[in-house]
């Protein structure tokens, strides 16, 4: 997709048209439309080129991030391309996006420049496309794992073009993506628990000897910037970080309150805590999400926290000893499991409302597992176990959207499930063994509002990472990271 510089002449029939009358056909047109109509005239380029058309078509793709959290206007290209899909066509088998697509003031033609939301679409379409026929560029990266074997899979943090994981040492590494090298080494702590990486600062909490605290790390310098004290002793540690918040709740088995604390100055800003005649009541499970904080209680009730004033937002019934919670971005989902049943219902409720807009019922799960869930654009997956599955060793992915209709379900040996920006996820298919091998793969998905679609698989390898722009594998034969930059 590109704009067209090509003015062809026309009647004066269409100055006619009333102006609102024109944006009312518009609204309904597709892109691909509006660049056909563009192409017609100046004057109808013009009346295309209006962010209130474009804002909406990336609205209906999921795409409007692409202009906002992750606006692709600012992040450079990863260098020229090295590897190109082979049934591309000329011109759209560079991965890089040309900048010249985009119509700027200054052009010779006299054109008006691109609006700001057409060219947020077409970035974001290129991307897409690249993502579609695996379009990458490619690097490979030996770094500095060590002479110890990996059985674990490997977790990685990935802010901006600063990568950060634990080495076998238990060391904190951060790799520049972009430059090749490793920006620092944060060194080895006991009872560290999991990286939390946003806007340049690493937190991670700490358990021993007693005290729990958190640790606010610079991630360019490995410089400590706070030491958090939230007095948790040994206890496991729910802790959530968007770059400005810490939320922590220590699984003391007692009286269990959620705290705010401040990345910046350390200093705890609020205590989420129930009535005071709630003594004894746990946290089952908690998510966090874009500044709302949904946990849920073993009296059977999701309580919803606004974590900036502390209000309590809503309570919401979800019963059973296994029960979990997670937030969407328009929607609260809350997975209900009891003891001794062999099933587990879904309920979604409206994150600004707290209305219930659908409960699915019954869906198979072992009866000592905890059900899990997650929310991807507006779709919501599910692990089940698949009626040839009754050892309990593998299991279906179901798809719902927010109504709660099941859109697919993939009978498979579905083994886990990842995903790190709003476009892309990936799932761990493990195959039975095989004589003494035991083979899989790792698929990827494209996710917008109204679609879920396969696009390719990784075999015999590990995705240590995926988001909107890339997909970080894991070579366990080599002993090598595989960078794919789709940007």
């Amino acid at each position: 997709m590109c704009e067209s510089t090509t003015i062809a002449s026309t009647g004066s029939f269409i100055y006619a048209v009333l102006d609102n009358l024109i944006q009312t056909i518009f609204q309904h047109l597709s892109a691909t439309d509006l660049c056909h109509v563009a192409s017609c005239c100046r004057w109808l380029r013009d009346a295309t080129n209006q962010d209130s058309l474009w804002r909406h078509l990336c609205q209906g793709k999921g795409w409007e991030h692409y202009g906002t959290t992750t606006d692709l206007a600012k992040i450079p290209s990863y260098g020229p391309s090295e590897q190109a899909a082979g049934n591309s066509v000329a011109g759209d088998d560079i991965v890089t996006f040309q900048k010249d697509r985009i119509v700027t003031d200054d052009n010779t033609a006299g054109l008006t420049g691109t609006c700001r939301w057409k060219g947020v679409y077409m970035r974001a379409y290129h991307l897409d496309r690249n993502w579609v026929t695996n379009c990458s560029h490619f690097k490979e990266s030996y770094i500095g794992l060590g002479k110890k074997t990996h059985r674990k899979r490997f977790h990685f943090h990935v802010d901006g073009d600063l990568l950060a994981f634990h080495d076998v040492n238990g060391a904190i590494q951060v790799y520049d993506i972009r430059k090749k090298a490793f920006q620092c080494v944060i060194p080895s702590m006991k009872y560290a628990g999991g990286i939390n990486f946003k806007n340049g600062v690493i937190v991670i909490s700490m358990s021993y000897h007693g005290n729990g605290v958190a640790h606010a790390f610079d991630a360019k310098t490995g410089k400590l910037l706070q030491k958090i004290n939230g007095n948790w002793g040994g206890s496991r540690v729910s802790l959530f970080f968007d770059g400005e918040l810490v939320i922590t709740c220590a699984h003391t088995g007692m009286r269990e309150n959620i705290y705010v604390w401040c990345v910046k100055d350390g200093q705890l800003q609020r205590i989420l805590t129930m009535d005071p005649s709630s003594d004894g009541v746990r946290v089952r499970d908690i998510d966090y999400r874009d500044k709302m904080v949904a946990a849920v209680y073993d009296d059977d009730y999701i309580r919803v926290w606004n974590a900036r004033s502390g209000e309590c937002l809503h309570k919401l019934e979800c019963p059973g000893e296994k029960s979990r919670v997670t937030l969407g971005e328009s929607v609260i989902v809350g997975l209900s499991k009891k003891d001794g049943m062999a099933v587990f219902d879904i309920s979604i409720w409206s994150r600004d409302t707290g209305a219930c807009q659908k409960v699915i019922r019954e869906i198979p799960w072992p009866m000592s597992f905890y059900p899990n869930a997650d929310v991807v654009n507006n779709f919501i997956l599910s692990r089940g176990m698949t009626d040839s599955a009754p050892d309990h060793q593998c299991s279906s992915l179901y798809v719902y959207n927010l109504r709660g209709e099941l859109v697919t379900e993939m009978a498979n040996h579905i083994h886990g499930m990842s995903r790190n920006g709003r476009n892309r996820v990936f799932l761990v298919d493990n195959e039975p063994f095989q004589g003494e091998v035991k083979t899989w793969k790792e698929i990827t998905f494209n996710v917008t509002p109204n679609s879920f679609v396969r696009l390719f698989d990784v075999g015999c390898s590990e995705i240590s990472w995926i988001d909107d722009i890339r997909m970080i594998i894991y070579d366990r034969m080599e002993r090598r990271f595989l960078f794919h930059h789709y940007w």
